[in-house]
């Protein structure tokens, strides 16, 4: 990375804001090609941040940019819960569809023993005769 200046350093904060909007679309739209594609560059972006305050000794930002990077790094934290949010409960119903489908198969499974075969029913059969007058 060359000269930081802060355009690059804001550049890099508003990468990071349009990944997270871009990784909350493909959330809501469960585009898991998007989502993959958004994570890798959001890992990207977070290291090229972290190189630059790494390097943060060869740079000053006054305060008016300060505030301005400040609103951003806000804006990047609520899309980051939000996105959170979603991936929580993306997981909730993943797991409800893993219980319904567990669910399924294990009574399925209780009609068989352990050797594959099907259990008797042990019921008793009670019909019923009727007269005729």
């Amino acid at each position: 990375m060359n000269k930081i200046t802060f355009e690059k350093i804001k550049e890099s904060y508003i990468s990071i804001k349009t990944l997270l909007e871009q990784k909350q679309r493909a959330l809501v739209e469960k585009n898991l090609e998007e989502l993959t594609s958004c994570d890798e560059k959001l890992i990207c972006a977070y290291n090229e941040i972290k190189i630059i305050y790494e390097r943060k000794d060869e740079f000053s930002l006054n305060e008016e940019q300060k505030g301005e990077l400040r609103a951003l790094s806000e804006q990047i934290g609520k899309l980051q819960k939000n996105n959170e949010v979603l991936i929580a409960h993306s997981l909730n119903v993943i797991n409800k569809i893993f219980e319904g489908i567990l669910n399924i198969s294990s009574a399925k499974n209780a009609d068989y023993n352990h050797l594959g075969k099907k259990n008797q029913d042990n019921t008793l059969e009670i019909s019923s005769i009727t007269e005729e007058a």
